[in-house]
């Protein structure tokens, strides 16, 4: 029996579950009820760059917005050097520009506080703008030093044949970014569910070679299928019929960071074609130095 085990995902299901991990490394896992379900920091840290500038810039727009609104409220003449009024909108115009110059501590001197309340208006908007200046500063910093990885895989796996034929289970991944990983770790599990009952059901899938000290190429990592592998003698019906998910964690040390970087993936039965192998993704140029093509990635051919 192949050896099996729970990398805590879960086991025992009420119902079929939908892969465990995406493309993109997240866990099929909804969260309900707890006191803590929503992490602001945690949200802006990790979303992508143009929602965080878009809320950056909405929260200054808006914020700047209501003191402007709070000015005029208090009337323009508490805001001496203010040209005369021109209408309701140049009104506005005036009151937000001396709200973006107090909010952002700028402050040119041509229009000033007039009166107690202006002036303590204008001080609460100060210290409003000097506290938001400084968690978005936090949050950029914390955004640019969080170290992630950027593995690229091969869009499926597939079964191929060692040319004694010998069959065995590959996929292949490349580092999008110029930075150096050394160290990378791999290891790799097949998730099968029984149809009676739901449960899912974990082995490890030994590989060829679970580890490369360098990896400034393309890295197709095999399992072969002999007689002791979850996978041996299955045909595609089977793997449709289990349900099959190829799960693969990588772990590898960057140099730019100092720190450890982590990358999962999986691949479902839909997403392993039979009987094709994968064309070279790196080559070597003119001046000798070897050039990896990310866009032949996932380039496959017959058997």
């Amino acid at each position: 029996m192949p050896e099996t085990l729970d990398p805590g995902i879960g086991e025992k299901f009420s119902r079929r579950t939908k892969r465990a991990i995406n493309h993109d490394g997240t866990f099929n896992v909804r969260r309900r009820g707890g006191p803590h379900q929503h992490d602001p920091y945690q949200w802006l840290i990790t979303m992508s760059w143009w929602p965080f500038i878009g809320i950056v810039v909405v929260f200054f727009t808006v914020l700047n917005v209501g003191f402007a609104f709070a000015y005029l409220g208090l009337g323009l003449d508490d805001l001496p050097g203010v040209a005369a009024p021109h209408g309701w909108w140049q009104d506005f115009l005036s009151a937000l520009f001396f709200s973006i110059q107090t909010f952002t501590s700028v402050g040119y001197g041509h229009v000033y506080p007039g009166s107690n309340l202006t002036g303590f208006l204008s001080s609460v908007e100060a210290l409003v703008g000097v506290l938001t200046f400084a968690l978005a500063t936090g949050l950029l910093y914390g955004r640019f030093s969080r170290p992630t990885a950027r593995i690229q895989f091969s869009s499926t796996a597939i079964i191929s044949r060692r040319p004694d034929g010998q069959p065995c289970l590959q996929f292949r991944i490349a580092n999008q970014r110029n930075n150096i990983l050394i160290d990378l770790q791999a290891r790799v599990m097949l998730k099968t569910v029984d149809l009676a009952t739901n449960n899912q059901t974990y082995a490890l899938l030994p590989l060829e070679r679970n580890a490369i000290s360098f990896f400034p190429l393309s890295w197709t990592l095999v399992h072969d299928i002999t007689p002791e592998s979850p996978l041996y003698e299955l045909v595609p019906e089977d793997y449709e019929r289990l349900d099959v998910e190829i799960i693969i964690q990588l772990k590898a040390y960057d140099d730019t960071f100092a720190q450890d970087v982590h990358a999962r993936n999986s691949y479902t039965h839909d997403e392993v074609k039979w009987h094709r192998r994968f064309v070279r993704a790196y080559d070597v140029a003119e001046d000798g130095v070897a050039v990896v093509d990310l866009d032949m990635l996932d380039l496959t051919e017959a058997l």
